[in-house]
């Protein structure tokens, strides 16, 4: 769900914007690649005119690790995963939600098998979080260009 979220918040900025540029990729450190998404998430985000029923997961990578700009991760233990058993981490490595101003609660939880109720408290978690991420990169970008 991060993934199309920030891709759609992204499409709504100006050409101009540096974000358009980025590549997002959504990559799971324990997926199972070419798997569809789950039911409940194609319908928690069709509720919000996105469409990722051709979504497929794709397993994390040390070259995609290697060519990332910046990685945004559900929780701190993602985090962690990548710090352990990848080499050559991005320094740009956050939560999602460490990226709204005095979070409380950095980690979004993982609704996997839960009720379509949690898969749409969860994009909302996310969606929270896309506004500031979206104005972090932008900052970011404008800063190293």
């Amino acid at each position: 769900m991060g993934e199309a979220l920030l891709k759609h918040a992204i499409e709504a900025r100006p050409k101009t914007s540096p974000v358009r540029g980025l590549e997002i990729i959504s990559a799971g450190t324990s997926a199972v690649d070419g798997m569809p998404p789950s039911a409940n998430s194609v319908s928690a985000l069709v509720r919000v005119g996105i469409d990722i029923s051709s979504y497929r997961a794709e397993s994390l990578t040390q070259k995609m690790l290697d060519e990332c700009y910046a990685l945004f991760a559900m929780s701190r233990s993602h985090i962690d995963e990548v710090r352990n058993f990848y080499k050559n981490p991005p320094e740009r490595m956050f939560t999602v939600r460490q990226m709204i101003p005095d979070c409380q609660h950095p980690d979004v939880p993982d609704p996997y098998g839960g009720p379509l109720s949690e898969y749409i408290e969860v994009r909302d978690e996310i969606a929270e979080a896309i506004p500031h991420i979206v104005k972090y990169l932008e900052h970011e970008l404008k800063k190293n260009s």
